[in-house]
């Protein structure tokens, strides 16, 4: 079954946030910081946001729905990134920001919601490589190549391999070569 947060990785680049859902996201940021993923509470983002529980359920359906509209223009560089036709120059600073607050993405990286944001990544993979999701699910290329991008940034980020920004940014552009286009959607 996909769900609504699942279904519009098409639109990403078209949808702007509106004033309510920017306070939400820039709660659930502020909190990211402040604890572990898991210790975030929805009623903590409602408090912190200063909205109302329906006003909250209105836009999002739930703290992982925030979660992944907080980390669209990442998952967004990420698949660019995948389709082979990002300049390193547009991945490089997303990398670097990621290393600049690894302390927030680790735990985000290794909690439950990490499989939701594969999840994602895998539908704007697949979208960005001109594949459209039906019936049968996300293309295999496209789930490997997401598993295989936050594999790495998740070994990355927690110190388990060395690498500098540059060196990471190069194989996260890399992992495009899992789709060769000749492989079966």
């Amino acid at each position: 079954m996909v769900d609504r947060a699942m279904a519009e990785p098409a639109s990403w680049n078209a949808r702007r946030l509106s004033s309510t859902e920017s306070a939400i996201v820039e709660a659930f940021r502020t909190l990211a910081i402040e604890r572990r993923y898991g210790a975030i509470r929805v009623v903590d983002i409602i408090d912190r946001a200063g909205v109302g529980k329906s006003t909250f359920y209105e836009h999002f359906k739930g703290k992982d729905d925030v979660l992944l509209t907080a980390m669209r223009p990442i998952l967004l560089v990420l698949a660019t990134a995948a389709s082979g036709r990002a300049a390193r120059s547009y991945v490089q600073p997303v990398v670097e920001h990621l290393w600049e607050r690894r302390s927030f993405a680790r735990p985000i990286l290794h909690s439950t919601a990490a499989s939701i944001l594969q999840r994602r990544l895998a539908d704007a993979i697949a979208m960005h490589g001109g594949r459209k999701i039906d019936t049968q699910g996300v293309p295999v290329f496209a789930v490997g190549i997401a598993a295989a991008q936050l594999a790495m940034l998740r070994c990355w980020l927690a110190g388990h391999v060395a690498a500098t920004v540059d060196a990471m940014t190069d194989q996260l552009i890399a992992c495009s070569r899992l789709n060769d286009g000749d492989l079966p959607s």
